[in-house]
């Protein structure tokens, strides 16, 4: 790890009226900044200004310029919290109707297992079930081994549970399919280093396939960001050190992160910054040229991509992370991988993910789309559902 790294880490260990102030200071003129582009047409199509802002708010959280790490994760909680707020699943009650703490040998996570959202009587009979450890992969025709993102350095297994409970709702709507979802609490580096949250990662898809006995045709990785990283990691590593085990019928991606080695460029409508790109990096890989190069932490530099799961990628047309992102699906798409990539325009990174910043009709458009391709894949895979 560099020492300007630990400079950032240690310099502000707590909340002082100094970092109130500069974090203050910062959020005003980037909102000033972003109220003035939208008056003279110079933000992207189609974003409202509220969005422009919320864009801005999460620039702070992730943009490693003025907050560290550890006030990122603050900030990152705080938000998580709102959100869980929003969609009536703050209370740690609440939670826990839907998701079952879980953990194996080397990993933590939660089974968020399927409930009907269509038929109101059987929902609350559904919330009311006790659920454990054996229950994973149980009660549902595909699993969702989901993988959330951060830099590898923040959020937790639960920060896109609503986005979890409506993608379960559409596919029982319109395509006749239950799915449950695993979602992956890995370690946050830079307490535990590489290869730590993908050994966690790579153990909970291995405990799935070979304690639960869940056919891996069943099972349709997701991540977003640094998650995507560690599912596209975690597919090479199961493709070349336990191909017994069998890898997963597909993955959804949002905006990962493939680490490309090219230098990324900011883009002012995104909020993810160069600063705060490289303080992740230099978080995950220690700064350390070996590991940076490794195809297990930059999945773009792996020697072939062949035999890797179909994918379905998704990627904002302002995110700083398109160019990397765009190389790897040529790179993929030219090694045999079939890939179903939409690209929104004027959206930044996750867009798909978080309705405050893309607007609920592009989030819900997105939920149609991941619902089509997990019917195809169970379709292809496992054969005509059942009526």
């Amino acid at each position: 790890m560099t020492s300007a790294l630990s400079q950032k880490q240690d310099a502000v260990k707590y909340w002082t009226p100094i970092a109130f102030s500069r974090m203050f200071i910062y959020l005003t003129a980037n909102i000033l900044r972003t109220t003035i582009r939208k008056l003279f047409g110079r933000t992207p199509k189609g974003q409202a200004l509220h969005e422009g802002i919320m864009i801005q708010l999460l620039r702070i959280v992730m943009g490693g310029s003025v907050l560290n790490i550890a006030q990122s994760r603050t900030m990152m909680n705080f938000s998580n919290s709102i959100v869980h707020l929003k969609t009536g699943t703050f209370l740690q009650s609440s939670k826990d109707k839907w998701a079952t703490p879980v953990k194996g040998k080397g990993w933590n996570g939660f089974w968020i297992p399927f409930k009907d959202q269509v038929n109101k009587d059987q929902l609350k009979k559904d919330l009311a079930k006790k659920h454990s450890v054996a229950d994973i992969g149980s009660g549902c025709d595909i699993v969702m081994f989901a993988i959330h993102g951060g830099g590898m350095v923040m959020g937790d297994a639960l920060m896109f549970l609503n986005s979890y409970r409506a993608w379960m709702k559409v596919l029982q709507q319109k395509h006749n399919l239950k799915i449950g979802v695993l979602s992956v609490e890995y370690s946050m580096s830079p307490e535990v280093p590489f290869p730590g949250a993908l050994n966690e990662c790579v153990a909970a898809y291995k405990h799935l396939i070979e304690h639960q006995g869940v056919d891996p045709r069943r099972v349709v990785m997701c991540g977003d960001s640094a998650g995507g990283n560690l599912c596209l990691t975690t597919a090479l590593k199961i493709r070349d050190a336990y191909p017994s085990v069998g890898l997963p019928a597909g993955q959804v991606l949002f905006s990962p992160w493939v680490m490309c080695p090219k230098p990324l460029k900011d883009n002012l409508d995104d909020y993810i910054s160069v600063t705060g790109g490289t303080l992740f990096v230099e978080a995950y890989t220690q700064n350390q040229a070996k590991i940076h190069a490794s195809p297990y932490a930059s999945p773009i530099q792996a020697t072939t991509l062949a035999g890797m799961p179909r994918m379905q990628i998704f990627i904002g047309g302002v995110e700083t992370l398109r160019p990397s992102i765009e190389r790897f699906i040529v790179k993929a798409t030219a090694e045999g991988v079939e890939i179903e990539s939409h690209l929104k325009e004027g959206k930044s990174h996750d867009y798909p993910l978080i309705e405050e910043i893309s607007g609920r009709k592009v989030v819900r458009e997105a939920h149609e789309l991941i619902a089509k391709f997990v019917a195809r894949v169970r379709d292809d895979y496992i054969g005509v559902r059942e009526a």
